[in-house]
């Protein structure tokens, strides 16, 4: 059974040092998930920093493939509130985002009225895919099913018909000829999406649209945030070392490559000999890689003592205590009270400088 940390005491030192004692030996480390607050985030890097590893995110693959589109096709992206007050045709790909966020209909199409639009349109709900979705019955609706195809080839034929490249025998009473009238009189639209439910070539279908529709009119996107703080974590990391997750710090100056840093394929390699593990926000279905000495940072009362080498209880990041998260309402960064302070736990941060100072005890020794 794993040393595991609850509360102070003995045993709490014993799994502090234990984890001092691992991490000291290692030769290059990854620090993964990061499913904590920004200080958690901060003693994350700099704890990777010190050992010379690496950091990645559990929604790392999301983080790297949104930022890859962006650098590759540029973006025109519109903030929650903006989408919520100002967008007058708003097109939600596939039920991704809906799935994400079941509260995403009610905080998009609020019932009271909000600040002045542009345009004189009602506002429209228009949805890509086949999916059963319940709107409230106060959002007009259209629903636009793939007929038989995917999703992505859905986007790609909505894209040409935006365009005006029309494929196939479409006419105007096709559906998607009439999606794309509407999103070229809009007088704002934003298109909502995932960016985890979709591959590259959808995205950039996505991003041709928009760009095409600028021409002419205002139009935006709005891809829902990554899970688990991710795009909190992938900002600190960026403000803290100029990159963001799925850095190495191994070298002289920090490296980012979103496929080779992988945790995950770090891992199956080989190339890494030992993964700080951290989920202090009590994601459901997040699986961490195995297959190398684990120490894992949790504050679910159900982590498995029997999958790591060493199991620390922390304290769960606004749950337990004040936490600043990336909050998706105001497209940045914000203070979330404690639902149900606790102090029983220690915080991530608290946990992660500990074992920093450990380390640096047993250098000196």
């Amino acid at each position: 059974m794993a040393p595991k940390q609850k509360g102070g005491g003995v045993e709490a030192a014993s799994a502090l040092l234990r984890a001092a004692q691992l991490l000291g030996r290692t030769r290059f480390p990854v620090i993964g998930g990061l499913l904590t607050d920004i200080d958690g985030a901060v003693a994350a890097l700099a704890l990777a920093k010190k050992l010379r590893g690496v950091i990645d995110h559990a929604a790392g693959e999301e983080l790297a493939r949104g930022s890859q589109i962006m650098r590759e096709r540029g973006a025109s992206p519109a903030s929650f509130g903006e989408t919520r007050n100002r967008a007058d045709v708003i097109v939600m790909v596939g039920s991704g985002p809906l799935k994400r966020d079941p509260g995403l209909f009610q905080d998009l199409f609020p019932e009271e009225k909000g600040l002045p639009r542009p345009g004189d349109q009602a506002r429209r709900l228009i949805l890509l895919g086949d999916d059963l979705v319940n709107a409230p019955t106060h959002v007009k609706l259209t629903q636009v099913g793939q007929g038989g195809s995917d999703l992505p080839t859905l986007i790609a034929r909505l894209g040409a018909a935006v365009a005006e490249r029309p494929v196939g025998d479409e006419g105007q009473g096709d559906p998607l000829a009439q999606v794309a009238e509407s999103l070229r009189t809009a007088a704002f639209a934003v298109i909502v999406y995932s960016v985890a439910d979709l591959d590259e070539p959808a995205l950039f279908t996505i991003l041709d649209m928009v760009r095409h529709l600028s021409v002419a009119t205002r139009a935006a996107t709005l891809a829902l945030a990554a899970p688990g703080n991710g795009d909190g974590v992938n900002l600190c990391s960026t403000w803290t070392c100029g990159l963001p997750v799925r850095t190495s710090f191994a070298g002289s100056v920090p490296e980012h490559d979103a496929r080779r840093f992988a945790a995950s394929r770090l891992i199956e390699s080989g190339e890494a000999d030992a993964l700080v593990w951290i989920d202090a926000l009590a994601e459901q279905g997040v699986r961490r890689p195995k297959g190398v000495p684990t120490i894992v940072l949790s504050s679910s009362d159900d982590a498995g003592e029997g999958e790591a080498d060493i199991l620390i209880e922390v304290a769960c990041a606004g749950r337990d205590h004040d936490a600043a998260l990336y909050l998706p309402a105001i497209s940045g960064i914000g203070l979330v009270k404690a639902a149900h302070p606790n102090q029983d736990k220690p915080t991530v941060a608290a946990v992660l400088n500990n074992i920093s100072g450990l380390i640096d005890k047993r250098e000196a020794a």
